[in-house]
């Protein structure tokens, strides 16, 4: 080799001699601007170089007008290139033409995955360049059904494994039949005979492989690419849960060695239902491995493949009807994503389905996000949010107490302001644009099924949990409203009357925008602040927690802890917390809230720093919050100013006592608190004692009575130590089978208070006279 280097390099510097290997303006073609001022090439030779000025440091760098021509040379590598003078040993012009005959050219290469015998190498295609102009153009338009386009004035040009050719094999043999029937004289017919005999050389033992396998329900790695053409319906498990997906292309990966799927699934953005891309790995194995087995498989290998298409079919329907702020339960495992880490979190109990509000908290985006033409590219249907639609669906909604319990089932239309004073106003779907999109989706599945491929997840906010979260949609049951908690809230029935009022009143002012007492500074003290003070167990939580469900409101329960207690980041916590909660039209508990609230004091600067903070932040809240205090005479007066009303709970007379007695009793099932048979053996006692042989306690033979109902209100419990009592004595008998009797009821309250004592004194309660 390097004496054939030598010597080409020898002859072309003969050949070429006095050429130094550079061009000159004559050596270049004229330009278009130059032939129309009519200058020709021997007008623009130069016969002298430009000399620069004696005063350079170098007097002939850059002085000739000229380009020096170089070459990679034989010992060049990827990246580090050794340049000579000369070029590399180029084709005849005989032979390039002769190649440029060919209607196909075929490249080979070693195929290292094959042995080595004596020597020799096996050979594989490589690479398959097609130039015959026709048989171009006819490959472009039948390939274009698998989304590759080819440029009909070049040659086309086809990579190992030749998917886009495996996979438009039969459209090539029904294109040239066609022309066989219709028109047998065309001038394309050989050539695309031509394509197709290659293409049964090349394919001869992918065939023979794929099939045996397939016949076997098997596969290896290096045939996976068979079993995915474009458009295939692939099931994967994909983050814990079975989701289908419509295959766009397969890839090999070199580094990491992988198999990529790449596909598409449906998803909403909270304006509309687009294409999402989405692709599944598969990492290399060895041998043969069922194809039910891998990652990601075509559905038609599923042991019941229309089972599955209907049980996710009804899955997307579920999705159209969550396209607004939908207050919901959810029982299940949550995904939370922070600078993409995944984290799962177990979320019990009510949460929120706001896909808007997620884009916009979680993720900061505005107005602009998915405007541009890529994605609007992949959108489905998408339902334009109209703004006199929106106006009168805020005008014509409910008054509060004629809500029914499916509100935050059909999502009131709400209006959320972006995070930038600068960005447009971001809107929720009004409920006719929800239907909108909702029956554009069906008149779409009615043609061709679509809904399978929705993705199973929905993105929200678990208000325990406190995060956002994206949850799955088969863990969504609808809301069950708790009317029971404002009945058994212990209270005066006029007060409690007029709280549920004034919340009520504050959702329907605000919803229905009419003319109020408004403030001088414009957005300032509209909120509503209600003040609940009192011992604890008393019914301040229950309060907040009875009102929210009678109003049909989310509860935005909060500690201390939540908002921060460090002043650097109380202010932005609160602010969004309270802009989220207006935007929820949500009702907001913070419990405990004497941090915030207490007494501010010159020696206390960090103290005063995160009162004064809550304080202008709760200036400028526009919705309804409930505080809660044990301690109501440490309350900073500044605050006392800004409470809309304030709620006292005093101790429990004798009489709510008896009353939450009975409430909490009654609650339990009938058998549990009436007469009981006591089972036999060493813990029982026969039938009709009067004397339990394993507690001592009497047994009696029936249901408590009044008298023993004011036995138990002489102790001095609160609300929620007479729950603890009745839910510890419930789970003693019921696990016992004993009755449940004023005895027992006793027992239960000398070990879960101890501390209390029976007395029809009542507790001193100056701290709380106002």
């Amino acid at each position: 080799m390097a004496a054939a280097e030598t010597l080409w390099k020898c002859w072309y510097k003969v050949r070429h001699l006095g050429d130094n290997g550079e061009k000159t303006l004559s050596d270049f073609s004229s330009t278009d601007s130059e032939k129309k001022k009519g200058l020709k090439k021997t007008d623009l030779k130069i016969s002298s170089p430009l000399v620069p000025a004696a005063s350079s440091k170098n007097a002939e760098l850059g002085a000739n007008v000229s380009v020096k021509e170089l070459y990679e040379g034989p010992h060049s590598r990827r990246g580090q290139y050794h340049w000579v003078d000369y070029p590399p040993r180029q084709m005849s012009k005989s032979a390039a033409k002769a190649q440029d005959r060919v209607a196909i050219k075929v490249y080979k290469i070693k195929d290292r995955e094959k042995p080595v015998i004596s020597g020799r190498y096996s050979l594989r295609y490589h690479q398959v360049e097609i130039q015959n102009p026709q048989l171009v153009a006819a490959v472009a338009e039948i390939l274009k059904k698998q989304d590759r386009h080819l440029d009909v004035r070049e040659n086309a040009m086809f990579q190992y494994p030749f998917q886009d050719l495996y996979f438009g094999y039969d459209d090539m043999v029904a294109k040239h039949q066609d022309l066989v029937d219709n028109d047998p004289n065309n001038s394309l017919r050989p050539f695309l005979l031509l394509l197709i005999r290659l293409l049964d050389d090349i394919f001869a033992d992918t065939r023979v492989k794929s099939s045996a396998l397939r016949a076997e329900n098997l596969t290896n790695y290096k045939l996976l690419w068979t079993l995915f053409p474009r458009d295939t319906t692939v099931i994967s498990w994909g983050d814990n849960c079975e989701l289908l997906l419509k295959v766009t292309e397969t890839v090999y990966m070199e580094e990491p060695r992988t198999f990529i799927i790449k596909g598409k699934v449906l998803r909403f953005d909270g304006r509309a239902f687009l294409w999402e891309d989405y692709s599944v790995n598969i990492r290399p194995f060895a041998g043969h491995r069922p194809i039910t087995e891998l990652a990601a498989y075509p559905l038609e290998f599923h042991e019941s493949p229309d089972e599955v298409r209907a049980r996710l079919t009804a899955r997307g329907r579920k999705v159209l009807d969550y396209q607004g702020l939908t207050y919901v339960n959810y029982h299940g495992v949550a995904l939370h994503t922070d600078e993409k880490m995944v984290e799962k979190h177990n979320v019990e109990g009510r949460v929120l389905i706001d896909v808007i509000g997620y884009n916009k908290y979680h993720l900061a985006q505005g107005s602009r996000e998915g405007a541009d033409p890529q994605t609007k590219k992949k959108q489905l249907v998408v339902a334009d949010v109209d703004e006199e639609e929106a106006a009168e669906a805020e005008d014509n909604l409910p008054d509060s107490d004629s809500v029914s319990s499916s509100t935050y089932g059909c999502p009131k239309p709400q209006t959320q302001t972006t995070t930038t004073a600068t960005a447009k106003v971001v809107k929720r779907l009004t409920p006719a644009a929800q239907e909108r999109n909702k029956q554009a989706m069906l008149a779409l599945e009615a043609e061709n099924p679509l809904l399978m491929f929705m993705l199973p997840t929905i993105e929200g906010y678990a208000l325990k949990n406190k995060l956002w979260v994206v949850f799955y949609v088969e863990d969504v049951s609808s809301m069950n409203w708790n009317d029971e908690a404002y009945d058994h809230l212990v209270y005066n029935e006029q007060q409690k009357d007029l709280v549920l009022s004034f919340v009520e009143s504050h959702c329907s002012t605000r919803q229905k925008r009419p003319q109020v007492v408004e403030d001088v500074i414009a957005g300032k003290g509209e909120g509503l602040v209600i003040l609940l003070s009192g011992p604890p167990g008393t019914g301040k939580t229950l309060m907040a927690e009875a009102v929210a469900d009678r109003t049909r409101r989310p509860l935005f329960y909060l500690h201390a802890e939540d908002l921060g207690i460090n002043a650097a980041v109380l202010g932005a916590n609160i602010k969004k917390i309270f802009e989220m909660a207006t935007d929820w039209d949500a009702v907001i508990l913070l419990d405990e809230a004497d941090v915030f609230m207490a007494e501010r004091h010159p020696q206390d600067i960090a103290r005063n720093e995160l009162v004064s903070i809550f304080l202008r932040e709760l200036e400028y809240f526009r919705g309804t919050i409930f505080l809660t205090t044990n301690l109501f005479s440490t309350i900073d007066s500044a605050f006392r100013s800004r409470v809309s009303l304030h709620l006292l709970f005093n101790a429990l007379t004798n009489e709510a006592r008896m009353l939450i007695w009975r409430k909490f009793l009654d609650r339990l099932p009938a058998q549990e608190k009436g007469r009981s048979a006591l089972p036999e053996g060493p813990r029982g006692a026969a039938e009709g004692a009067t004397e339990d042989a394993a507690t001592g306690a009497e047994t009696g033979d029936d249901a408590l009575t009044d008298e023993d109902i004011k036995e138990l209100a002489a102790w001095q419990l609160n609300g929620r130590e007479i729950k603890t009592a009745v839910k510890m004595a419930r789970i003693w008998c019921d696990h016992k089978q004993y009755a449940l009797t004023l005895s027992r009821l006793e027992n239960a309250i000398r070990v879960t208070s101890p501390h209390a004592s029976k007395s029809t004194a009542q507790q001193d309660m100056s701290l709380y006279d106002e």
